[in-house]
Formats: structure tokens, sequence, C-alpha cells
């Protein structure tokens, strides 16, 4: 199993490398930062959480991104993860027309069906290069589960109860930007 992950995870890194100038050189993605945005990233993600469920936990993480650029300096973006597939609505904001740097940020919703929760992140990506960067995220989730536990012989009521979860998630990814 970790073979075949550790195949899948490099050979997505080799295309993202070698597949950024063809993309990139296509007239849909002029290199601008106005207009048409896409994204891909791939990196490693450390998360901890507290309450009910306590524990820590690692790995590779995943991402993508669309969005369109308002700006030189604003994009609005969706972007989801893997593992945890959840979207989520956000910006990047360059601090200036000509800096490599950017803020980022998202917001969305984590959870079941039954159980939805607000999920929240928020960092910082520098361009090594253009279209090529790297981001550091901090992303916050509190997270409820609702379940039975049983059920009451005399009246016949279900009992249920609820765990709360609070997560707290690290990820450093390496991403490639089709602007």
């Amino acid at each position: 199993m970790k073979t075949n992950l550790r195949f899948i995870l490099t050979t997505l890194i080799v295309l993202l490398i070698c597949g950024a100038p063809l993309v990139a050189s296509a007239q849909l993605f002029d290199g601008e930062r106005e207009g048409l945005l896409l994204g891909v990233g791939v990196g490693f993600a450390a998360l901890s959480s507290g309450g009910d469920y306590e524990g820590a936990a690692s790995g590779f993480v995943a991402s993508g991104k669309i969005g369109y650029g308002m700006s030189d300096q604003l994009s609005l973006l969706l972007s989801s993860a893997v593992p945890q597939f959840s979207p989520r609505l956000g910006f990047m904001y360059f601090t200036d027309r000509n800096s490599d740097y950017y803020l980022q940020g998202l917001i969305g919703f984590a959870g079941s069906e039954e159980d939805r929760h607000l999920s929240i992140s928020g960092g910082v990506g520098y361009e090594l290069r253009d279209q090529i960067s790297v981001e550091l995220m901090l992303g916050y989730t509190r997270f409820s589960d609702t379940y039975t536990t049983g059920i009451n012989l005399w009246t016949g009521d279900v009992i249920n109860e609820t765990s709360v979860t609070n997560i707290i998630t690290i990820a450093a990814t390496f991403n490639v930007h089709f602007y």
C-alpha cells in the first residue's frame, strides 16, 4: 500500500513539474495573474485533534484550486484538498503587483450530511518562480458527531450523544498555478 502511494505521489510531482511549462505556454494561460486560475499542489500535513477524540496524525496532502484573478493582486478561488474533500471558498492576495509573497484565506464546511461545521484556514505563500510556489497553511475545524448510544427499554426513547472534536491542521505544499 505504501509503495503504491509513493509511486502515485512521485508520478504526480513529476507530471506537475514537467507539465507546467507545456500548460503555461497555452494561450489560455498568459502568465498574468488576471483571468482564469488553475492550481494543483502536493505536500505534507500534520493535524492534531482535541476534545472527545484526541490524537495526532500526519501524511501527504494533495490540493486543487480553480478561480478567477480579479486583478494582479486579488484572486477569488474554490479550493479542495485530499483527504478532506471539502470544497472551500477563498482568496489569494499578493501584497503588491510585483510581490512574490501572497496571503491566502479559505472558508468552507466540513463533516457529514447530518453534522456540518465551519472550517477555516489561512496562510502565506511564496512564488519561487512564475507559477511555482510553496505555501504554509494553518486550518481549524470544529466537528461534532451525533450518534445513538442506546434505547430506553421502558419508554422506547432513543438515547443520542454528541461528541465534539477540534481539529488543527498545518500543511506545507508545493504548488503549480496556471494563470
